[in-house]
């Protein structure tokens, strides 16, 4: 190779040395097929839209006014997806909220509302079981159809609460500042607070979607990385939301893709906003995977060098004390050797005048 290309080569790896754990995340995103797992999980979140609705409201309306909640909840869903996303809920939480008749109804009615409102999260732990699973030695653990099947749905629940606590703090959050903003207008006009409470709005809804991504990814079951590697996952995941709406937005506003579906074209939006944010979950769970595997590489390779330091230099002080015990032998008998007897009278040596058997009969 020219010096000149291996120099260039370097170069660029200390270059993308800050952005390799993102490189190999986005590897292992490809590997574990994200794009595929993300349009299963937007075909389940529309399918999982109308009983999820119902029963976050459901959950909510024990602490809050449900008016007040329907009214919030659209104003967010409204700001995040456009006016067209907004209609979708809108129409969910009222053909959701269509009462039925007799009680039998009522708890079939209930039992197809929780399957309904957990399919998304089951198929969002199968996409999550198989990305941790990625590069893994140890096999997957196995289990009854049945059992997996129940915890799953019992996971999708707990997913469930997760999600309404999520939401109960993000309007709670959402009614103080919106509190904060009517006091500051009628004290000292809003004017000059302006864009004070626009960084304090975005910086509440980065931490609720940190929050919620952490939320997804932790209770998951089966192996997955420590939670500092899943927080680092979904800071990057809420970087990346937070900064690819504003793009998906305008795309959605301008393209002809979406007028081209008629009175479905609403639908279509919010399809895309689900694909869109499944695609970033499961990235930002890459993330944390792939970091959680350099680091553990790192350590194996740290541990591997300091054996092999002490393996070599037992070694080698072996060799040295070897070496000295031959050298102490050596000279020893050369002393020997070299030394001129004293015990004869004649200065001869004694050991010279012994008979010699040697070739006689004893």
């Amino acid at each position: 190779m020219p010096p000149k290309l291996e120099s260039l080569l370097r170069r660029a790896r200390v270059l993308t040395r800050p952005i390799q754990p993102l490189i190999d995340a986005f590897q292992l995103w490809l590997n574990a097929d994200g794009l595929r797992m993300s349009a299963a999980m937007s075909f389940y979140g529309l399918l999982s839209l109308a009983p999820l609705l119902l029963l976050l409201v459901g959950l909510l309306g024990w602490w809050l006014d449900r008016s007040y909640i329907e009214t919030t909840l659209l104003a967010q869903v409204q700001g995040i997806m456009g006016e067209r996303g907004a209609e979708v809920v809108k129409a969910a939480l009222a053909s959701a909220q269509k009462p039925s008749e007799g009680t039998i109804a009522s708890i079939i009615a209930f039992v197809l509302l929780l399957s309904g409102a957990t399919g998304v999260f089951v198929e969002l732990q199968s996409a999550l079981e198989k990305l941790w699973q990625m590069g893994s030695t140890e096999p997957a653990e196995q289990r009854a159809a049945w059992w997996r099947m129940a915890t799953l749905r019992l996971r999708g629940l707990a997913y469930v609460l997760a999600l309404g606590f999520l939401l109960l703090v993000s309007m709670v959050l959402s009614t103080a500042v919106h509190m904060f903003t009517t006091w500051a207008d009628s004290r000292i006009g809003i004017a000059s607070f302006a864009p004070v409470i626009g960084l304090i709005n975005e910086s509440v809804a980065f931490g609720i979607a940190v929050l919620l991504f952490v939320g997804l990814m932790r209770i998951g079951s089966g192996p997955k990385p420590p939670l500092r590697f899943l927080i680092f996952g979904a800071v990057m995941g809420a970087i990346l939301f937070t900064l690819g709406k504003q793009g998906l937005a305008f795309y959605l506003s301008t393209a002809a893709v979406v007028s081209a579906y008629g009175a479905a074209g609403s639908i279509v939006v919010l399809l895309m906003w689900i694909y869109f944010s499944s695609a970033i979950l499961l990235f930002a769970a890459a993330s944390a995977k792939a970091v959680c595997d350099a680091r553990s590489k790192r350590k194996s390779a740290s541990r591997d060098a300091d054996r092999k330091g002490v393996a070599g230099s037992g070694a080698a002080g072996s060799g040295a004390a070897g070496s000295g015990a031959a050298g102490s032998g050596a000279a020893g008998k050369t002393a020997i050797e070299s030394s001129p007897a004293q015990d004869g009278p004649d200065g001869a040596n004694p050991l010279a005048k012994l008979p010699s058997y040697a070739g006689e009969n004893i």
